[in-house]
């Protein structure tokens, strides 16, 4: 099997592939396609007949404040007649090593079947969560609020402003690429509207669908302080006596969950995201982390080899040397290191699961190393 960029030829087989795996229509296809830009899809040929397509869009996961380059590997689609021969195996090495090529240092997807992707070398790394409040429960909110209602595509450069402010303090968020805010915004249909509010430190947004009249659902929304967070659930109980219910996308730690006044709210959908870290040494270096000073020797064990490095962190900045003699050292399969390097699962946490091997200096260094909050995603990639 080999991969290629996908070329105007092949839009006819995407669109049967997509429709055959999916359910989409050929107008959901083109506009995805459309979307995404066609540069960014691959075809997967098998004895020179296409036989899969995959998406790899490039973005960013934020970390300790750093966004670490990424490619999101989505929609994968294997033709009925060549599921069962490993093309998913040889489509996963590809798509790494191409993402690699593009200066990617993370692979991310999520998966429809896990073993499948764990023998590919990736491991849970965070959580899509999507949670749904009675509106009626929003109204007894007591907050005065200001708001605006902006356009596109205008009002793009403030949304994404106020985006990536959340994203320096949570951790797995998106730093999404122009083609991820395009299908956002536009895809399949455009939002109903978008309001902004920015009074004082108190900035927030929120992007409304309204075209479900049992549920209205967010599709995006941010929320940079505790009152914009009320503020935000005192404007949606606005709409109580046409909506019954609201739907959005948040975090395990969520800031409207936590602004809620009562019950009324409940988790609707939980699932994990995949991640494969494609560079050890480099991601370790481009990630952000809130210990001060620490260190650990992590040895990253794939098959029969052994990368060693030693990581400090000093002042807050990373720095991978030599082994040092002294240095706690953490044994860790390769495959097993996303999960630890997203702080998705605490190396306590690993070290009793028997993913980690170390001494007891090494596993609370690598927990205090990759601490922080629980990594989310608010897309479904």
């Amino acid at each position: 099997m080999t991969s290629r960029i996908a070329v105007t030829q092949d839009a006819d087989f995407i669109v049967r592939a997509y429709a055959t795996s999916f359910g989409f229509t050929v107008q959901q296809t083109e506009a995805y396609v459309g979307k995404v830009g066609l540069e960014n899809f691959y075809i997967a040929d098998h004895e020179d007949t296409p036989a899969a397509v995959f998406a790899l869009i490039a973005t960013g996961h934020w970390f300790g404040g750093r966004a670490v380059p990424a490619c999101n590997i989505a929609h994968v689609a294997i033709l009925p007649e060549y599921r069962g021969l490993g093309l998913a195996d040889a489509i996963l090495e590809d798509a790494g090593a191409i993402a690699a090529r593009r200066g990617a240092l993370l692979t991310t997807l999520f998966a429809s079947t896990r073993p499948v992707y764990r023998r590919g070398g990736y491991e849970l790394a965070g959580s899509e969560i999507v949670y749904e409040a009675e509106t009626s429960e929003l109204y007894k909110i007591k907050e005065k609020y200001q708001c605006r209602q902006v356009t596109l595509p205008a009002a793009l450069p403030t949304l994404a402003s106020i985006h990536e402010r959340q994203c320096v303090v949570e951790a797995g968020n998106l730093q999404r690429s122009t083609a991820q805010w395009s299908l956002l915004l536009t895809w399949p249909d455009p939002p109903t509207s978008i309001y902004v509010f920015d009074e004082d430190e108190d900035v927030a947004y929120v992007i409304i669908d309204t075209s479900n009249p049992e549920c209205m659902i967010i599709r995006d929304w941010a929320a940079l302080s505790g009152r914009a967070a009320r503020c935000i659930l005192r404007f949606l109980g606005t709409f109580s006596t046409v909506y019954p219910r609201v739907r959005w996308h948040g975090s395990a730690q969520d800031k409207l969950v936590f602004a809620m006044p009562d019950k009324g709210w409940r988790l609707v959908h939980q699932e994990e995201f995949l991640m494969r870290v494609l560079s050890a040494r480099d991601a370790l270096l481009a990630r952000g982390y809130n210990a001060v000073t620490e260190q650990v020797t992590l040895e990253i064990v794939k098959g029969d080899q052994v990368e060693t490095l030693s990581l400090s962190i000093e002042n807050g900045t990373p720095y991978c040397r030599t082994h040092e003699a002294g240095s706690p050292i953490v044994k860790i399969a390769s495959e097993h290191l996303a999960t630890l390097y997203s702080g998705f699962r605490s190396a306590s946490f690993l070290a009793r699961a028997g993913w980690i091997n170390g001494d007891r200096d090494g596993v609370m260094a690598c927990d205090r190393i990759f601490s922080g909050p629980s990594p989310w995603v608010g897309e479904h990639f």
